[in-house]
């Protein structure tokens, strides 16, 4: 009976859960990969919670006391009016959330000042502007919540306050997310946040910023040829076809090689194809010299690409500060409609 025990005993303790065992250095080593992992589209955590854990808009949470079990059920239910319940199946496993506390278990507590927030609230503000921050989107989506409303200029008519509704309470299932393996925000529970507040945020977004064309643009590596190094820029239009917005006098603004003589020539533009070529000008933007592209038109769930062939000394560099701006629909608070063109990994 005895040889049986052991045995038995030696199997009971193998399955126990993770979270039942003294955290290993790889579990710290990977809470911190995952804490961390803006890059791989982990979570956005430190947001509010600190790069460190040190707090800011939300409390610290280096060297915290919480068991394993507590930790997870804060995560799974959230937290205030501010901290959304992260699912399993499209945020952080069990095993990930168990590696994330152990990692912030393992720093040293922070009792320094608290940190101030990522989007501070400007005594400028309407009182829209402000509740949207106070109640903590702006820590993921920035003082103007520009992703959310990308979201509703790809949709169109679809982006009413009931889509903005679900996206709150129901984010890991909603329209614009359910086909996505991995989201980076969870649901909120919908005694965290009152309907009024959901409709602030609705005006501040809506009436007072309003939705903007989903334009984005991603330009290519240098492929080298006879006449120089050509790279390719494809710019789409990601809105829903049919529904979304349309894009409208699209510039393509990619800045060249700028040298210590603002006389010197270092990049020189072979050719081009695929829009209207303006030559190169001085860009205020960017205060360099830039060659720049018009589009007329883009509408929804359209793609152009544009190709630009240079050589000179500058034309190994690329064009890491490029842009596209679009003059409409124009935004509601006078902004100009601005993105960055994303660039090859790495550069």
């Amino acid at each position: 009976m005895k040889r049986m025990l052991l045995p038995m005993l030696l199997l009971l303790l193998s399955i126990i859960p993770a979270y039942g065992q003294a955290p290993s250095a790889e579990d710290i080593r990977q809470g911190k990969r995952i804490w961390q992992g803006y890059f791989t589209n982990e979570n956005d955590c430190k947001n509010c919670h600190g790069v460190n854990g040190e707090g800011g808009f939300a409390s610290s949470l280096a060297g915290h006391q919480l068991t394993n079990e507590q930790f997870l059920r804060v995560t799974r239910q959230g937290a205030g009016r501010s901290m959304p319940g992260f699912t399993a199946e499209k945020n952080l496993t069990d095993q990930s959330v168990f590696q994330v506390a152990a990692y912030l278990r393992s720093l040293p507590k922070y009792t320094g000042p608290r940190p101030g927030w990522r989007s501070p609230v400007l005594p400028t503000y309407t009182a829209a502007h402000k509740t949207y921050l106070e109640t903590g989107c702006g820590q993921c989506h920035g003082p103007v919540m520009l992703n959310p409303r990308r979201d509703a200029g790809g949709l169109g008519p679809d982006a009413t306050f009931e889509w903005l509704m679900h996206e709150v309470f129901e984010h890991t299932t909603s329209i614009t997310t359910v086909n996505s393996r991995h989201l980076r925000m969870g649901n909120y529970r919908r005694d965290q946040i009152p309907e009024a507040t959901i409709r602030e945020i609705w005006k501040f977004m809506m009436d007072e910023q309003g939705p903007v064309a989903p334009v984005n643009a991603t330009i290519s590596e240098g492929v080298f040829t006879d006449q120089g190094i050509r790279y390719t820029i494809a710019v789409s239009n990601g809105g829903e076809a049919g529904k979304g917005l349309v894009a409208e006098h699209i510039r393509v603004v990619l800045p060249v090689l700028r040298a210590r003589d603002p006389e010197e020539e270092t990049t020189v533009i072979e050719a081009t194809t695929g829009a209207d070529y303006f030559g190169t000008s001085r860009d205020p933007l960017s205060n360099t010299n830039a060659a720049t592209f018009l589009i007329p038109r883009l509408g929804p769930g359209e793609r152009r690409e544009i190709t630009i062939t240079v050589s000179g000394i500058g034309a190994m560099v690329g064009f890491p500060r490029a842009s596209i701006r679009w003059e409409l629909p124009r935004l509601k608070s006078g902004e100009a409609n601005v993105s960055l063109i994303s660039q090859p990994f790495g550069r």
